[in-house]
């Protein structure tokens, strides 16, 4: 492990000293690539390190997975390099060791050391507006505990430039605190970079968001908010705008075993609020997603990601019930708008937005025929949920001949993607409002990030 930094930036040097035009000899063509002196001193700093008896113990989520890393923690413009590494018998085994580069080479600046099995995540944020980047580090304890620590590396950093001045040393420790999932944020527009830790209880099916920020005098101040009762497992942590700019944190969990629940936390009144949330049921109600699970996502690609309400169409099978979805934005007030209904076919990775006015008319049914050939039909139903008339055919059509049967028929082709050809046939137009160029516009793939393993 410790030579695949040293293989990875050969290769690096070898591609930068072929590529463009350049005369040269039959002997150095087969000369070895010369490694650069920065290089082979920071080689030298971490090959120190090693003879110690270190390995590398890389971070294993988040963002910054390398074992690695590069950035400018005391904002002088010049890249500091982070490593990690397991010191297998120490009392502190996992160590991150923080080099900057000077005249003489590269010279070990700090050394955060902690305890635990591995490192889980680390983030760079400047949380107090000072131009230096403080040190967000996850370590795992054990099996589902995981201790969050933010230092500071100020005690290092040298004001006048001068190289011979940066000395090793303890950075200081300004927050350390259990946690499920954190991440670094924006949501309190007066300070600077923030945290947001997140935890569960396993036992109690409780949880919490508690937000962190540095004021400009290094004091830590943090508070709280709810999340959803009856959460099992968080499932995703993903920043977004609310309507009218306001930063969130979307916080997905599971719940009651197959259900799906989004609780949005933003800067309100200043304080961290759950604008989701309902005081008497303890739940975000508006979001909960129980009989049919679907994440979030930004439908109309506007920088708003939007929360799905699952609507069960009239039945036309005993056997399976289909959704057209509601998609909704949020203010920070809590409000929300609709920003459209969607009919997403997960099994086959697409998705249509509706018209207004088929809202409460249609039915959905399947009818797989011939390999190769999946078909998704739309019916009008009368006032009793009753199937009337099919008025529209949308296929999935795979295979060599999946052209010609795109156009066989009166199909006309919505969408190609990869080896796979969506297409549709208008049955009648005297059912709906419906045309080619409609469907084409409102006709969407769904990738697999959206998927949730609902069909």
């Amino acid at each position: 492990m410790k030579r695949v930094f040293a293989a990875l930036f050969a290769a690096l040097v070898l591609c930068l000293g072929t590529a463009g035009c350049m005369r040269t000899s039959a002997d150095d063509l087969y000369a070895l690539p010369q490694l650069s002196e920065g290089y082979l001193k920071l080689q030298s700093a971490i090959d120190s390190v090693f003879s110690a008896g270190a390995e590398y113990a890389a971070p294993s989520s988040g963002a910054n997975r390398q074992p690695i890393q590069q950035e400018d923690l005391d904002g002088d413009g010049i890249r500091e390099v982070i490593a990690f590494f397991n010191f297998a018998g120490s009392d502190k085994p996992l160590k991150i060791v923080i080099f900057k580069s000077g005249t003489d080479g590269y010279t070990e600046a700090a050394r955060i050391e902690g305890e635990g099995t591995g490192i889980d995540s680390v983030s760079y944020l400047d949380m107090d507006n000072d131009g230096t980047r403080e040190v967000a580090v996850g370590w795992q304890m054990g099996a589902g505990i995981n201790m969050l620590s933010v230092y500071s590396v100020k005690s290092w950093r040298t004001e006048d430039g001068d190289d011979a001045s940066v000395k090793a040393g303890q950075v200081n420790r300004l927050i350390n605190t259990n946690y499920t999932e954190f991440t670094a944020c924006s949501l309190d527009r007066a300070a600077g970079g923030e945290i947001l830790v997140l935890r569960l209880s396993s036992s109690e099916l409780t949880g919490e968001a508690e937000h962190y920020a540095l004021t400009g005098d290094g004091e830590v101040v943090s508070n709280k908010a709810r999340l959803t009762a009856g959460s099992e497992a968080i499932l995703r942590v993903r920043g977004t705008s609310l309507v009218g700019g306001a930063g969130a944190i979307l916080v997905e969990s599971a719940i009651n075993g197959t259900g799906y629940v989004t609780d949005i936390l933003t800067w309100r009144l200043g304080k961290l609020a759950n604008i989701t949330m309902d005081e008497n049921s303890g739940r975000s109600e508006g979001t909960l997603r129980l009989a049919y699970a679907v994440y979030c996502r930004d439908i109309n690609s506007d920088g708003v990601i939007d929360i799905p309400q699952p609507q069960a169409l009239p039945s036309t099978s005993e056997n399976t019930t289909y959704y057209t979805t509601d998609w909704f934005s949020y203010y920070s007030s809590g409000a929300r708008r609709l920003v459209c209904t969607t009919y997403s076919n997960y099994a086959d990775a697409w998705y249509l937005v509706l018209p207004e006015e088929w809202k409460g008319k249609i039915a959905v049914s399947r009818q797989d025929g011939a390999a190769g050939e999946r078909t998704v039909l739309f019916s009008t139903v009368g006032e009793n949920g009753e199937r009337n008339v099919d008025f529209l055919a949308v296929y999935t059509l795979t295979g060599e001949n999946r052209h010609e049967r795109a156009s066989a028929a009166d199909r006309f082709t919505l969408m190609e993607a990869e080896e796979t050809i969506y297409a549709a046939r208008i049955l009648t137009e005297d059912a709906l409002p419906v045309t080619r160029e409609m469907l084409r516009s409102s006709f969407g793939v769904i990738y697999s990030e959206w998927v949730t393993g609902e069909t």
